[in-house]
């Protein structure tokens, strides 16, 4: 029987269906709104400062950067934010978290964006990518709304779970996190590694994070000397009179460990120096602790005490910096173990046993040199240096803590 010819059957499936689309409307646009509620978002922009120099802001739309000298309180998501060698920025973003960029640094302000309702149980929203160089990650407290503190690399991902202060370095061939305050999640190649205060992680390209390691870290390179001197060191000597017997620097195993060796002995009367340099090129004006070690061995020794000016040492190691200032400086230490002549003043160094290994271990840079301490480390110079001369040095550390 058709539906013409039965108008009640007609009505009812009419019925049926209104009812079904009123049901249906009934509980989704309630949904909908619900769901829109909870899920939109507004986007923020972000507010910079030029610390030093000029930076580079390349905005996502724009064909090329466009330079920053003061401040610019409008940098929008996915912004690309370049310092040089000579500049660095501060960076604020919209619920009171900040970044610092070193010099030689690229952030990717990728995300920045928040609930639009009250009601929304869902996370303010910040999302960086580190492509090179160093930042500090200060993480505001989470006041009213929680925060998802997210941060990428080429190596890692990154979660920064509690407000606190964070560094990240990213090279071509290591990614690097130090926790000074908080709590973070590092995850690469399906490993996660937990870090709380005072630890880090490093991820090499291709690797796993390893750790946690504790936050204080050497920034020289072979200084147990088991890898040959062309590892991280470049040997040099110079002297005064060329027709004397020239100095050189040498790796020997002594005992239960690896030393470099500076010899010149030939019964010399004039000035002559040999060591070891390493460059460094390390920001470290972020951190609170910088401390050089070392054990040395003097053996021979003809100029006694530190010569007439206090400047030539069997051994003595100099660190040569930038300080806040910007200005060129350095610090030294030298050991001895002849006694000088009555008038002659031994200034930056110290008397020690003949033959035996004696471990140095300086003060706290950071603070023992006050309104000059370093702010960038130029190299490390490990050297002997007078008439004859024959010592040791091993176990070489500059030990920094954020």
């Amino acid at each position: 029987m058709s539906l013409k010819k039965n108008p009640e059957r007609l009505a009812w499936i009419v019925l049926t269906i209104a009812f079904a689309i009123f049901c249906f409307l009934v509980l989704s646009i309630p949904l909908g709104i619900r769901w829109y509620v909870i899920n939109a978002t507004q986007v923020h922009q972000t507010s910079l400062a030029a610390i030093r120099g000029t930076v580079q802001v390349q905005e996502p739309e724009a064909d090329v950067p466009f330079a920053v000298t003061t401040t610019k309180d409008d940098v929008p998501e996915g912004s690309t934010i370049t310092t040089d060698a000579t500049s660095q920025a501060f960076v604020e973003f919209f619920e009171d978290s900040t970044l610092h960029l070193y010099n030689k640094t690229q952030v990717v302000i990728q995300k920045t964006q928040s609930p639009r309702f009250g009601l929304s149980s869902k996370p303010n929203t910040i999302v960086l990518e580190v492509t090179g160089g160093r930042v500090r990650i200060g993480v505001a407290p989470s006041l009213e709304s929680p925060l998802s503190f997210q941060v990428q690399s080429p190596h890692a991902a990154v979660e920064l779970e509690k407000d606190g202060s964070y560094s990240v370095e990213v090279s071509s061939e290591e990614f690097q996190l130090t926790v000074r305050d908080g709590q973070a999640k590092v995850m690469a190649r399906g490993k996660v590694v937990e870090l709380g205060q005072g630890e880090r992680t490093t991820v090499e390209i291709g690797g796993e994070p390893l750790g946690p390691l504790p936050a204080e870290r050497d920034l020289i390179v072979n200084g147990d000397f088991k890898e040959p001197l062309t590892v991280g060191w470049r040997d040099y000597h110079t002297q005064i009179d060329p027709k004397e017997v020239s100095g050189k620097a040498e790796i020997l195993v002594v005992g239960d460990r690896q030393a470099v060796r500076f010899w010149r002995m030939g019964k010399a009367t004039n000035h002559g120096e040999t060591g070891i340099i390493q460059v460094i090129d390390k920001d470290v004006r972020d951190f609170t602790s910088l401390e050089l070690h070392i054990s040395v061995r003097l053996l021979d020794q003809s100029l006694p005490g530190a010569g007439m000016l206090s400047s030539e040492f069997p051994v003595m190691v100099r660190l040569d910096y930038k300080d806040t200032y910007g200005n060129d400086n350095f610090w030294t230490h030298g050991f001895y173990f002849q006694d000088p002549p009555e008038n002659w003043r031994i200034i930056k160094g110290e008397k020690i046993p003949h033959y035996v290994w004696y471990p140095y271990e300086s003060p706290n840079l950071m603070e023992e040199l006050g309104d000059v301490k370093p702010a960038v480390i130029k190299s490390v110079r490990v050297y002997a240096s007078g008439w004859d001369y024959q010592s040791m040095a091993s176990e070489v550390q500059l030990l920094a803590k954020e």
